[in-house]
């Protein structure tokens, strides 16, 4: 039988390798792990101040979650395990889905408070750059 062309029988589909699959990520292990370091050093500074008690758990959490995806991403393209290959894929894409919510929640703060001050600074003028 003949198939038009882009068409035809499925093709067998080949595994890559767990070594090769993790190949880039191995190659970023040593990134993943030092902006890990970082950011664990960066929540516990944060801890000695009083706002930063309140916060300093998420760049800690971050920071444990890159460290382990690094050392993950490691054992897997050293021992070729699949387990650990995946492993460190999830910890990454927590870390992902974690820095994108937190970063949409900054953004809309941001655009909160912009339209506060900015209704604020238009009364101030309307009411003759005066505060009473």
């Amino acid at each position: 039988m003949t198939y038009p062309e882009g068409f035809g029988p499925p093709m067998p589909t080949e595994s890559i390798p767990v070594r090769q699959a993790a190949q880039p990520l191995y190659e970023s292990k040593t990134w993943m792990k030092l902006l890990g370091a970082i950011s664990i050093v960066s929540g516990v500074l944060g801890i000695l101040s009083i706002v930063g008690i309140v916060f300093a758990w998420l760049p800690i959490w971050l920071g444990v979650l890159l460290w382990q995806s690094g050392k993950a991403v490691e054992a897997a393209h050293e021992t070729g395990d699949a387990a650990r290959f995946l492993e460190s894929q999830g910890k990454l894409k927590t870390y992902f889905l974690i820095t994108g919510i937190v970063s949409l929640i900054g953004i809309i703060l941001m655009v909160l408070v912009i339209l506060f001050f900015g209704t604020a600074w238009v009364a101030f003028i309307r009411n003759g750059g005066t505060l009473a």
